[in-house]
């Protein structure tokens, strides 16, 4: 089995009350961040710690056919803060890392580098596992995915240890 980078299905289910994320309409302003769940196949190991490749940031292969073959899925800073989430917290919350938590890291990258230097559109994706999804929307020819592995930061680098 493949594993990709993605960033939905949150294991979360609230019967609190929804609090007041942005619409989906509600543009996602350049000083936030988009947070993109990254597996350890998508990494390499430089000198005992864990360093992204490009193929993290590649587009999802899309699941159905109304989905846009050039969006990489992310979970919005502003969209989690209202939400009173936190980044740390994404693979231990989400679906797609339930069976290895361990083996997850959480990058983030900034949306005004995105939009502005590399030309992607930002949306509002909610959906029923991930009220705080994204999608970056935009191709990604090998250079854009070397820039957005150059400017990102990991929030929190897998657990598992490199070998």
């Amino acid at each position: 089995m493949h594993l990709s980078s993605i960033a939905c299905r949150s294991l979360t289910l609230s019967t609190q009350p929804t609090p007041d994320i942005p619409a989906v309409d509600a543009p996602v302003s350049d000083e936030s961040r988009v947070y993109r769940l990254i597996p350890v196949s998508n990494c390499k190991a430089v000198d005992g710690e864990w360093e992204f490749q490009s193929g993290a940031f590649d587009n999802a292969s899309p699941m159905h056919e109304k989905e846009c073959p050039h969006d990489m899925s992310v979970v919005l800073s502003d969209s989690l803060e209202a939400l009173s989430r936190v980044p740390h917290r994404l693979p231990a919350n989400s679906l797609v890392c339930a069976a290895d938590p361990d083996a997850w890291g959480v990058a983030a990258l900034d949306v005004g580098f995105l939009r502005h230097e590399e030309s992607q559109d930002i949306l509002r994706t909610p959906n029923d596992d991930e009220p705080a999804h994204g999608d970056v929307r935009g191709k990604k020819a090998p250079k854009c995915r070397r820039r957005m592995k150059k400017n990102a930061t990991w929030v929190v680098q897998p657990s598992v240890q490199p070998e």
